[in-house]
């Protein structure tokens, strides 16, 4: 889902807001002004926006319950102006209802019958602008999606003439490949980078659509098919229509659209308050840190987060000497790492973990225990880098080692805690934590996080796993 799309399907409802708000200002203004018409008595201006304000949110809300705020479906203009009639009319019949139950006899049922009519024009504007906006950025590679098609056959065909000849689409064809071209995908992708795979060759066998799925999950790419016989076990399945032609597309998490707005502003609102709540034990923390082991209070890690690798902060844990990286034990402390890797580690896979770690200083171990550690991570969320749950950022080193599958808990943004946190830290293999975050992508929802964030206190005050 590309930024510019959130963008847009976001400021639909202000736009939609001022719409609706505009139409009642206008049908006021007809009734007021308008000289062929009787006008016995017109309540004052005020007076009506009294009555208005409290009923305007009906019109967003019933406008997204027809699914005009749906960031996956690409609406016809006819499409969409026949929801627009409907929702409107919808929400009148609210505006209506409200008269009833708070008795305002007064109102004039000219101006309802007037902002019915307005705003369905009002909104229809409003939608047109914005959409007239959109494409004209689409002319300058603003928001445009970058496709790759998998061509065969006279649906594929008619696909690409689409897609070329209606820019308000969004898509650009980067390369047209065949069968053959499935032995050189990575390649070919790197060579000519997109946004998304269309395979428009429905005589795919199962195992060549689900090698490209799993390369496209790997790789963070939308996948989109004309149906055939293949069945997918996937939970998250969106259908379109592109030229006509019914579309399959498998959504990688709920986390792209919407789910992303929402989960980005709880982490905001999250991680501020955590950080004013928990400020006191983070000064504490500090303090002893820096009394009882020379080096610095926090300790700075490269991270690969969801679309480019960040600093990870953590409260220091480790004697300064054992730090690895440029500004700590430099390649004396990296040797140490990979001997005691070699000897000692108590994970399997790329990821490395040992009990009784002799890098550890004294009060590290309470750190570690406590999960104080880990709460400087608040800024890192704060600051977009993390969420408040999510799969553990790993370090570039450990993810160049992970397979395809593997890359799948890279989908979404790292978080201080996750599915593999409430589930027994280090206790679990490697497996089971890519097995945990690919769950965790695939079903997301805020109840979900708000259920791991109380398993995380009891994780937190039990201790298990923690090392």
């Amino acid at each position: 889902m590309k930024k510019s799309e959130l963008f847009f399907t976001f400021i639909l409802i202000p736009v939609d807001l001022l719409m609706t708000a505009l139409a009642f200002v206008l049908s006021y203004q007809f009734r007021l002004n308008f000289e062929n018409l009787p006008v016995t008595y017109v309540q004052p201006f005020m007076d009506y926006m009294n009555y208005f304000l409290p009923v305007l949110p009906a019109w967003p809300i019933i406008l997204g319950l027809s699914g005009l705020y749906t960031m996956s479906e690409r609406r016809s203009a006819v499409n969409e102006f026949g929801k627009i009639v409907v929702a409107s009319t919808a929400s009148i019949a609210v505006a209506i209802a409200w008269i009833f139950l708070t008795r305002t006899f007064f109102f004039s049922r000219l101006i309802i019958i007037l902002t019915w009519a307005l705003s369905i024009v009002t909104i229809t504007v409003g939608r047109g602008l914005i959409r007239l906006l959109q494409t004209w950025l689409y002319r300058y590679g603003i928001g445009v999606h970058r496709v790759i098609i998998l061509a065969a056959n006279g649906s594929s065909k008619l696909i690409i003439e689409t897609i070329k000849t209606r820019p308000s689409l969004g898509m650009k064809i980067v390369k047209i490949i065949d069968q053959e071209g499935i032995e050189k995908l990575e390649k070919i992708v790197e060579n000519n980078p997109c946004d998304e795979i269309i395979l428009a060759d429905s005589s795919l066998k199962e195992s060549q659509v689900a090698r490209i799925l799993d390369f496209c999950r790997a790789n963070r790419l939308s996948l989109k098919m004309t149906p055939n016989l293949f069945l997918v076990n996937s939970s998250y399945i969106d259908i379109q229509q592109l030229a006509g032609i019914p579309i399959l597309e498998f959504k990688r998490t709920p986390l792209d659209g919407w789910g992303r707005i929402i989960k980005r502003s709880m982490d905001m609102l999250g991680s501020f308050l955590l950080i004013i709540v928990l400020s006191p034990i983070m000064l504490i923390a500090a303090i002893l840190i820096k009394l009882t082991s020379r080096g610095p209070i926090l300790f700075r890690q490269e991270r690969v987060g969801l679309e480019k690798n960040f600093t990870f902060l953590k409260f220091r844990s480790m004697k300064i000497e054992y730090c690895t990286g440029e500004n700590y034990g430099g390649e004396k402390a990296e040797k140490f790492r990979e001997e005691l890797k070699k000897k000692k580690n108590e994970v399997d896979g790329p990821v490395f973990k040992i009990k009784n770690d002799p890098r550890i200083t004294a009060f590290g171990k309470f750190l570690r225990k406590t999960s104080i550690d880990e709460l400087p991570q608040l800024f890192n969320v704060l600051r977009g880098e993390m969420s408040l749950v999510g799969p553990r950022p790993p370090m570039p080193e450990e993810v160049a080692q992970y397979s395809n599958f593997q890359k799948r808990r890279l989908g979404v943004k790292p978080g201080i805690t996750g599915l593999w946190q409430v589930s027994g830290r280090s206790e679990l293999s490697f497996d089971e934590w890519v097995k945990l975050d690919a769950y965790y992508i695939e079903h997301w929802s805020l109840w979900l996080d708000f259920v791991i964030l109380l398993r995380t206190v009891k994780a937190v005050i039990v201790r298990k796993g923690a090392y």
